[in-house]
């Protein structure tokens, strides 16, 4: 029996990362869970965790986890379009997913493309 974790909170969110990126979500999904419950504020293993959740279909959660990463840091722009997407996807809150893509699309960035497709499909959404 372990009585004491060895691992950091990053060194946890890395182990996520990795699982995520072989498919296995529910021990990346431990991992991360692990990562925040030694450091709650441990913003990578939120906003992945939030991913994992919108992989497996669970909205609501994603939801949960992209609020609280952007809470955490308000100017994410991959939290606001993940928050975007997440609320889209469950048809509400419309308005704040168009507020929410607006925001990363004036941000612009690397991933500007990607804002530019939640924009609008959030904009479609709403018609």
């Amino acid at each position: 029996m372990v009585l004491h974790d060895p691992l950091t909170a990053a060194e946890h969110t890395d182990l996520g990362v990795a699982y995520e990126a072989r498919g296995e979500l529910e021990i990346a999904r431990r991992e991360y869970r692990r990562a925040l419950k030694l450091d709650p504020r441990q913003q990578t293993a939120r906003f992945n965790l939030g991913n994992v959740e919108a992989a497996r279909g669970r909205w609501d959660e994603a939801e949960r986890c992209f609020r609280r990463a952007l809470a955490d840091s308000s100017g994410d722009t991959d939290a606001m379009n993940n928050l975007a997407v997440a609320l889209v996807r469950q048809g509400r809150r419309l308005d704040e997913a168009h507020a929410l893509a607006s925001r990363a699309v004036a941000a612009g960035g690397a991933r500007d493309s990607v804002y530019r497709a939640t924009l609008a499909e959030v904009e479609a959404a709403r018609r």
